[in-house]
């Protein structure tokens, strides 16, 4: 009688528990916060459909509507003997950003790195004349683009060929073999719009936001307009610090592409926290790099946080995202896509990179899956940033 009692007495205190009770705050997706802004986009590989990978790939359709393939639409990867082709991991790829209606980057064409040295000399094993380099330049964009006409929605048809000073890369094989970086340019974007009609068509650079590397990209840019050649728009590689670059250069960067009347896209977005110096550069990095990390000295220097981010650090990384996307939503009509390199710390290429080994924390999702800091960081700055909009400059156009 007694628990009966009980039970009578609790049950309208329970009802009205009930009814003031505050509901479950349902988990705000990063696409949702940024739908009349931009795209926002993450770097994947093709596991992703992997039972492995099913985590990863609920977080990617929650919070992402456009994706960009890490390494597998690469020369080296897709065609790295004459006449062989890898498509498997790249359908894949395309298959999955159909099936869940997502933007599909393709991720690039033409790169220094990873390309096959054989892309560079003729069937006598020496090395081609401008003719027959560009002969396997319009080639390989054939077999590429061309596949996947009508379903890639943009290609990063040019990739990181301006050097530091405005100037094209002296080291780049592709503009050895054709004689100079506006030639190279020119003829890729041509061939890109010829084999991938109605794709968006990128040139795609790190550092992009330096005046001078700016500078020459602009002037590329305009030598492709003046000749009649397309190009849709820019990507900033966004690999940056928690201290670099400075927001104004950032700003500036923005402004100089919209100007141009072409898209302007944040790719490859991620905050490395590791000790460098100068703007990105690696401090007195002189000596081998594998065996500099096993002195204790240099390792506590270099690789601080092998048990875990430190809660200061993590609100300087939160901080610092809070900050750019604050930039980025006040440019919002100059600004298309917005893209992650990875969703995760432990799948990150900054572990490795420049040091290999070094434990990273750059993403939004640390290495439990567990959202950080910075992802509210990143959720909440459109509100800080309220409805103030930058008025884009004379030529740039609205999306």
């Amino acid at each position: 009688m007694n628990q009966l009692k009980h039970i009578l007495f609790a049950a309208p205190a329970l009802f009205i528990s009930c009814l003031i009770a505050p509901k479950a705050v349902k988990a705000q997706a990063l696409k949702d916060v940024y739908k009349d802004a931009f795209l926002i986009g993450a770097s994947i590989s093709p596991n992703i459909t992997s039972e492995r990978s099913k985590t990863l790939m609920d977080t990617v359709l929650k919070h992402f509507n456009a994706i960009t393939i890490e390494n597998n639409l690469k020369a080296g990867v897709v065609n790295p003997r004459p006449g062989e082709y890898n498509w498997g991991p790249a359908d894949q790829y395309v298959e999955f950003g159909e099936k869940n209606k997502m933007w599909i980057m393709g991720h690039t064409l033409v790169w220094h790195q990873q390309t096959p040295d054989w892309f560079f000399t003729n069937k006598e094993g020496k090395p081609n004349t401008k003719e027959e380099q560009l002969e396997r330049l319009r080639s390989h964009i054939e077999a590429v683009a061309g596949r996947y006409k009508g379903r890639i929605n943009a290609w990063d048809v040019v990739n990181e060929q301006m050097g530091e000073d405005g100037n094209y890369r002296t080291n780049s094989n592709w503009i050895k073999s054709v004689g100079n970086g506006d030639t190279l340019v020119k003829y890729a974007f041509k061939y890109a719009a010829q084999y991938a009609p109605n794709t968006e068509l990128y040139y795609n650079e790190y550092n992009a936001w330096r005046p001078e590397k700016r500078d020459g990209i602009v002037r590329m840019v305009k030598m492709l307009q003046k000749e009649g050649v397309r190009i849709d728009g820019v990507g900033l590689q966004g690999h940056w610090g928690l201290n670099y670059p400075k927001n104004q250069y950032i700003e500036d960067a923005i402004n100089a592409y919209s100007a141009l009347g072409i898209k302007v896209m944040i790719t490859e977005l991620d905050i490395d926290v590791l000790p460098l110096s100068r703007e990105g550069q690696l401090t007195g990095w002189t000596l081998n790099p594998d065996r500099q990390l096993q002195l204790p000295e240099f390792k506590s220097y270099l690789d601080p946080y092998r048990n875990g981010l430190p809660d200061d650090v993590q609100a300087q990384l939160a901080k610092r995202y809070a900050e750019i996307f604050e930039i980025f939503y006040k440019h919002r009509d100059q600004i298309a896509r917005v893209t992650f390199w990875g969703v995760q710390d432990g799948q990150s290429w900054k572990n490795g990179s420049p040091i290999p080994g070094r434990m990273n924390y750059p993403l939004l999702w640390d290495r439990q899956w567990k959202q950080k800091p910075a992802f509210q960081a990143v959720i909440n700055a459109p509100k800080k940033a309220g409805n103030a909009k930058v008025t884009p400059p004379t030529g740039s156009k609205k999306f």
